[in-house]
């Protein structure tokens, strides 16, 4: 082969190596691995009184340009997040910790977390899974606190926790003007809930007082439970014109004229929420903090936390069919019980909360 042979097999080997390389800059980009996307923490062990709970993701840029990761956010205040390190060159790693605190959540928990970045491919979500043991014993009011309007019959839930026993509620003590509707006494089987309810008359007491009652049981442990009657502010409000009821929502028969209570399942939601025109006037109410709902809420839905309530002069109609959201049913169902108080045609709850919805569809976030 002669020299100038040899110079132009050089030549085009250069020519090559430099279009790959110029393809590969051109093609260069970043890639978010993150190990595990779903993580397990198992059953927890909360018999010492721990309620706050570590986990751990990695995050590594598989890809061959720099990586640029954003405040990651989670889809509750529950969850605090801790990253490490923003930028990763190629092939480099960081840690994202995360803490899960489930004080006043038993059962299947799932925790969503959310990390922004300027890859073209991102996980949708990282998930941390447990279970929370409830062992919780006895049993409670659910609400303790119970919104008397006028003479509408109150509704009064008790919760059984324990599995083994039933409890058979005897007696309530309360204020002279009040009156048991249910016939007396009403057994709870194990793990079950009770309902009682509850009439008072409308000048029981002023606006915005609190008058305590009782509930006795022949619980060995709690033979009896305390309660508060909250005074509604507008005790003759008349009733608003109730229109037909939507489709796939619950119906109950009642002469009370405060708005009915109902929890819906998030399928049931979704459906409401894809065909608005036919639930005329649907308004989801996110009564999380402000900071929960910039993390993530539901399409449509409206941060509405309780220091913004107006329910002498909600702002809404009264044909209104109320949708309320929130991290716990403990929570939503407190919230529908004063929100009920307003003019509005019906109270529906999620059940499972805004951690029913994401795991079965996508949350919407504020930037």
């Amino acid at each position: 082969m002669t020299y100038l042979g040899k110079n132009n097999i050089l030549i085009t080997l250069c020519v090559l190596v430099a279009l790959c390389v110029g393809v590969a800059s051109a093609s260069a980009e970043p890639r978010l691995l993150v190990e595990p996307e779903k993580l397990s923490l198992g059953e927890l062990d909360t018999s010492t009184g721990q309620r706050i709970f570590p986990a751990s993701f990695t995050l590594t840029n598989t890809g061959d340009a720099p990586l640029h990761l954003e405040t990651p956010r989670a889809s509750c205040g529950c969850t605090k997040l801790q990253l490490a390190k923003h930028d990763l060159a190629p092939g480099e790693s960081t840690e994202l910790k995360a803490t899960v605190d489930v004080t006043g959540r038993y059962g299947s928990q799932r925790f969503s977390i959310f990390v922004p970045s300027n890859a073209s491919e991102t996980p949708t979500r990282l998930v941390i899974e447990a279970t929370v043991p409830d062992a919780r014993t006895g049993w409670e009011l659910v609400p303790q606190q119970l919104s008397v309007h006028g003479n509408t019959p109150a509704l009064l839930h008790i919760r059984l926790f324990d599995k083994d026993r039933d409890l058979r509620i005897t007696k309530l003590e309360l204020p002279d003007g009040c009156e048991v509707l249910t016939p007396l006494p009403i057994v709870i089987t194990g793990d079950g809930l009770g309902r009682i309810d509850i009439r008072c008359r409308q000048n029981l007491g002023a606006p915005g007082s609190r008058i305590p009652f009782a509930v006795l049981s022949d619980h060995p442990e709690k033979p009896r439970s305390n309660g508060w009657l909250f005074i509604a502010n507008n005790p003759t409000a008349p009733a608003p014109p109730r229109p037909p009821t939507p489709p796939n929502v619950p119906t109950t028969t009642t002469t009370a004229t405060r708005a009915r209570i109902m929890p819906i399942e998030a399928s049931i939601l979704k459906e409401l929420i894809s065909s608005m025109q036919v639930v005329n006037d649907l308004v989801l109410l996110d009564i999380r903090q402000p900071e929960d709902f910039k993390r993530g809420h539901i399409p449509r839905s409206v941060c509405y936390p309780s220091t913004e309530w107006q329910l002498e002069q909600p702002p809404w109609p009264p044909s209104a069919v109320l949708v309320v959201i929130a991290d716990r049913d403990e929570m939503a169902a407190k919230a529908a019980e004063l929100l009920a108080e307003s003019k509005c045609r019906h109270v529906l709850t999620l059940r499972g909360g805004i951690a029913a919805w994401a795991a079965t569809a996508k949350l919407v976030t504020k930037p």
